[in-house]
């Protein structure tokens, strides 16, 4: 019994060691390389935190010059794949929420976009 519950002890202080987390030096490294290196991304920086999480933004609309912008909320998510990949997920809302636009990028850790899957909405500012 006894050893069970010091297996138990270790187990636990490992994981906790290990971080069941993200790393934020990491994921901060992977979006910095990622923003640099893929136009598309460049193109939607301006909307979306250089870190995970949600923020107000302004997302422009395709159309007309007098066409008026939405507020909205831009989130932005990574999930550090293996040792060598990640998928960064931007993710705008608009209309109380009532929309939602996400692109999902496969990305080497060097931030090569392997591939992109958008789902929802039609993004306001168009496909790009």
């Amino acid at each position: 019994m006894l050893r069970a519950r010091s297996v138990v002890i270790l187990g636990a202080a490992a994981f906790t060691l290990a971080g069941c987390g993200g790393d934020e030096h990491a994921d901060r490294r992977v979006l910095a390389a990622f923003f640099a290196r893929s136009a598309q991304a460049r193109q939607l920086s301006t909307l979306f935190p250089h870190k995970s999480g949600t923020i107000a933004c302004v997302i422009p609309t395709r159309g007309p010059a007098s066409a008026k912008p939405l507020n909205g909320r831009c989130a932005i998510d990574i999930s550090l794949v293996k040792h060598d990949r990640a998928v960064v997920t931007l993710t705008e809302t608009w209309d109380h929420s009532g929309f939602a636009h996400t692109w999902f990028f496969f990305i080497r850790r060097n931030g090569e976009v392997q591939s992109v899957v958008q789902e929802g909405a039609p993004a306001p500012q168009g496909q790009r």
